[in-house]
């Protein structure tokens, strides 16, 4: 009876409420026209009354299922994992409490409904709408669009150096020097069509450690093509749609320099990130251990693709 009238409660709230979003990444009161993780401002009723006792376990997921395979909460396409939990995890909870108690931020919501998508509790079609690319990769030395590219920068870099104040060359150029750093990068690796995003990868070491742990740092480079932005979400280790798998077995981070939670790829941007993968940050967690007999690949699960990247791994 009362999962019936928590749904019903639900369904009403879509029908008489004005549909408010709010947008995870900002801190400003001011609400852009198009967000790009959006939860409505009464789902928190709900949040607060599951938090509270007032609803069970069974009716929250029912009634968030339904939002989201609605598209009335935004989720972001979340693989799942071959490892399944039955019961929810207390500080799901609690996440939602705080959120209802305005105490933390939409998108520590939202990572929370993707782990539960992520273990299996929770089943929306949303986590299934992501295409599998399946493209040949190639050397990017000769990519005529990176040359261009590269040698636009150097002479907007000359430019900068000509400035008559040490002060004005320093800012004028240090961040053409950085888009040039991650430009060569590009153009000494592998391209890995994801959809609209583009990926560049290179070989990477792994570092045996004296205490015998595995450590390896993947350097990987992005360019969004497309004329929206896309983005890369990887928020914590229960909800990130980059893991390291041989197929059987997935491991996820134990670092990584992605910006609170989200690389937003605006139009036409390149940008560079590191994940190392290494002693779990979490000691429940499993620990990755390199096997050289085993093929490794970096799968990444967002809305423009579902890719395996095949790692080229070797010892130092």
């Amino acid at each position: 009876m009362i999962k019936a009238i928590s749904i019903f409660s639900l369904l009403i709230a879509v029908a008489v409420v004005p549909t408010v979003f709010a947008q995870v990444s900002s801190t400003s009161n001011y609400a852009p026209p198009e967000c790009v993780i959006c939860v409505h401002e009464w789902i928190k009723n709900n949040a607060g009354w599951w938090a509270d006792g007032i609803i069970d376990d069974g009716s929250f997921v029912s009634g968030i299922e339904w939002l989201v395979s609605n598209d009335i909460i935004e989720v972001p396409p979340t693989a799942v994992s071959g490892t399944a939990e039955s019961t929810i995890p207390g500080w799901v909870k609690n996440t939602a409490g705080w959120w209802a108690g305005d105490q933390i931020s939409d998108d520590d919501f939202v990572n929370a409904i993707q782990h539960l998508i992520k273990v299996g509790i929770m089943a929306v079609p949303q986590a299934e709408k992501v295409a599998v690319v399946e493209k040949p990769t190639y050397s990017s030395s000769t990519d005529s669009g990176l040359a261009t590219e590269i040698n636009q920068l150097k002479s907007q870099l000359a430019k900068c150096d000509e400035l008559e104040k040490a002060s004005d060359a320093y800012l004028c150029g240090s961040k053409i020097k950085d888009q040039i750093e991650i430009i060569e990068y590009m153009m000494e690796s592998e391209k890995h069509e994801l959809g609209p995003v583009h990926m560049y990868y290179k070989p990477s070491k792994v570092t045996i450690t004296p205490d015998g742990n595995s450590v390896v740092e993947l350097v990987l480079g992005f360019k969004n093509t497309d004329s929206k932005n896309q983005s890369l979400y990887c928020s914590g280790p229960s909800s990130c749609n980059i893991e390291l798998t041989d197929g059987k077995k997935s491991w996820i981070y134990s670092a990584n320099n992605i910006p609170t939670g989200r690389l937003e790829m605006k139009p036409d941007t390149s940008h560079l990130i590191k994940f190392t993968f290494g002693p779990p940050a979490q000691r429940h967690l499993d620990r990755w251990d390199y096997d050289a007999s085993s093929e490794y690949f970096l799968e990444i699960s967002e809305s423009y693709a579902n890719y395996k990247l095949p790692l080229k791994l070797t010892v130092k």
